[in-house]
């Protein structure tokens, strides 16, 4: 009898958007439920977020997030996402009002929290290669000088590597006390990546060890869902994709469950 645990899982929506369009959420909800994923992320950008109540009752999915990005001059959509977002009770939130994360940031975490009271939902602080907020270290001490339980991190394997901020064992030691949400893709430090630094690609790409990853989350302790990105530099079939990254991931937690000292290393990176 297999008594391996089973994760839940979900896609972050940008695997659906590339060069030549966008899926509807609708064909996005039934790819994702018929290959096996638990949920999705969409982006705050999406033209269906009227849609999200019925994500669960028509299609089995969780709404895990809303991914949204703050910059100066957004301050009215980003309050109304969360003034009026239905279905959803977590927003990932990236914070580039500056090069460093600024006083306008803070302005607006102090003004969304009260509404993240009122609607039962909750933050996690999206640290984003190029952005302010680029890693979390600096997601950490914003959760630090709020102080508030509706305020976390997201913390992402993909944007951890491409900023090069490494000690991972200290950073999930410093983020634990605040994680809601972890995030991963392939990836491999190139110029042709994103930004010009890291590719985002299919689980079963790339020169990064989410093996080693997911295996340190696990001896922390962490519990949550794990997300996986998606990018239109990935090659052509969506469906495909999908599997590819759904398997690997599959068979690293097998593997997890049976033998976790092998993702333990003997130096750390």
């Amino acid at each position: 009898m297999n008594n391996a645990k089973i994760r839940p899982i979900h896609h972050m929506d940008f695997i659906f958007q590339n060069s030549l369009g966008t899926y509807p959420l609708s064909t996005q909800c039934q790819m994702l439920s018929e290959v096996g994923y638990q949920g999705i992320t969409v982006s705050a950008w999406s033209k269906e977020l009227d849609k999200l109540p019925k994500v669960k009752p028509e299609w089995g999915l969780d709404v895990a997030s809303i991914y949204l990005i703050y910059r100066l001059g957004l301050e009215q959509f980003v309050t109304n996402i969360f003034e009026t977002v239905e279905g959803c009770s977590r927003i990932e939130l990236a914070l580039h009002s500056g090069k460093e994360v600024t006083d306008a940031d803070r302005k607006m975490l102090t003004k969304l929290l009260p509404i993240c009271e009122r609607r039962g939902i909750e933050i996690a602080l999206y640290p984003h290669l190029h952005y302010g907020m680029q890693t979390t270290s600096e997601a950490v001490a914003l959760c630090e000088e709020f102080n508030h339980p509706q305020l976390g991190i997201v913390f992402n394997g993909y944007h951890w590597y491409a900023t090069q901020e490494k000690a991972l064992e200290e950073r999930l030691d410093a983020v634990l006390p605040f994680l809601k949400q972890v995030n991963i893709a392939g990836t491999r430090l190139s110029p042709l990546g994103w930004g010009n630094v890291a590719t985002i690609e299919t689980l079963d790409e790339g020169e990064m060890d989410n093996f080693v990853l997911l295996g340190a989350l696990e001896r922390k302790g962490y519990q949550g869902g794990y997300g996986f990105l998606g990018w239109e530099s990935m090659s052509g079939d969506v469906y495909g994709n999908l599997q590819r990254s759904l398997k690997t991931f599959r068979s690293m937690e097998q593997r997890l469950d049976k033998h976790p000292d092998w993702s333990i290393m003997t130096s750390q990176f």
